[in-house]
């Protein structure tokens, strides 16, 4: 339990992404989960590489510390979200190196007080997907094999997080939905599919808690949680465009940004907003 403490909540989060890599990796290996293993282990040889070599370009350009860890972190989630490349597949792995050259850039162009604005894993599958006409199967969620293990390390981190009104609030959003959009008779069988064979555990787990994205407060944090969980939702759309679970995430960080004063002051500042409105008054 003490050797528990001593270990970085970054650490703990890194070590808790490489258990699914490898885990998925050996249940692969058996058939037990559908992408090859040869795949797997190459999309995150890839994403590693990738994502080390846009944050230290990055790094150099804007003068800043690079924190391998969360390097590590971001380069994981993406090998576990996005459908594991093929070597020969060029299309594929061009679209992950794309999701992690841009998941580093947010870092820091969309950033203030030397903090992220966006989940960088979420922004460059988003990016990735409207550029390039893509899209990201959440795979790791469609494996109850591996689930055990996404919630066992989803727990521990939680603890040190203590963001349960946050996860709270966004399931009783998306789980209430499900059961109201589908009839009594299916309810048990439409939470299991969502709850189950889906992201949604890894999505809370992982993404939804993601320390820089979310806000202060115990009630900014339960309103995050349902606004993301709103649009999580699988039916959630504005006329023809259907909200996809990394969208859902970026939407949310806006929110956690425009409720976040010190923040918005830095951005303004910076973008020269602030000084052109009080010269604006002035006049």
């Amino acid at each position: 339990m003490t050797l528990f403490r001593r270990i970085l909540t970054y650490r703990l989060t890194l070590y808790y992404l490489a258990a699914l890599v490898v885990a998925s990796i050996a249940l692969a290996w058996y058939g037990i989960v559908r992408p090859l293993p040869l795949n797997i282990a190459f999309s995150v040889v890839v994403a590693l590489v990738s994502c080390f070599a846009a944050n230290e370009a990055f790094a150099r350009v804007f003068g800043a510390r690079s924190n391998w860890e969360s390097v590590c972190i971001s380069a994981m989630i993406l090998t576990l979200i996005v459908t594991p490349a093929a070597p020969t597949d060029l299309t594929a792995t061009g679209f992950l190196v794309f999701s992690c050259a841009w998941a580093m850039a947010s870092k820091y162009i969309l950033a203030t007080g030397k903090k992220h604005i966006f989940n960088p894993a979420a922004f460059g599958v988003a990016l990735a997907g409207l550029l390039l006409k893509g899209s990201v199967s959440w795979w790791v969620g469609d494996n109850s094999t591996i689930l055990p293990l996404i919630i066992l390390g989803g727990v521990l981190v939680l603890t040190r997080l203590h963001y349960y009104e946050l996860l709270i609030s966004f399931s009783v959003v998306v789980l209430g939905l499900t059961v109201a959009s589908n009839p009594w008779a299916r309810a048990g069988t439409s939470l299991t599919m969502m709850t189950v064979h889906s992201a949604f555990c890894f999505f809370i787990f992982v993404m939804l808690t993601e320390p820089r994205t979310v806000p202060l407060g115990r009630w900014r944090q339960v309103a995050y949680g349902a606004l993301v969980g709103l649009l999580y939702f699988p039916d959630s759309h504005v006329g023809d465009y259907y909200f996809t679970p990394e969208v859902a995430l970026l939407i949310g960080n806006v929110f956690t940004f425009l409720f976040n004063r010190r923040r918005l002051q830095r951005w303004t500042s910076a973008l020269g907003i602030k000084d052109r409105l009080s010269s604006a008054k002035a006049g």
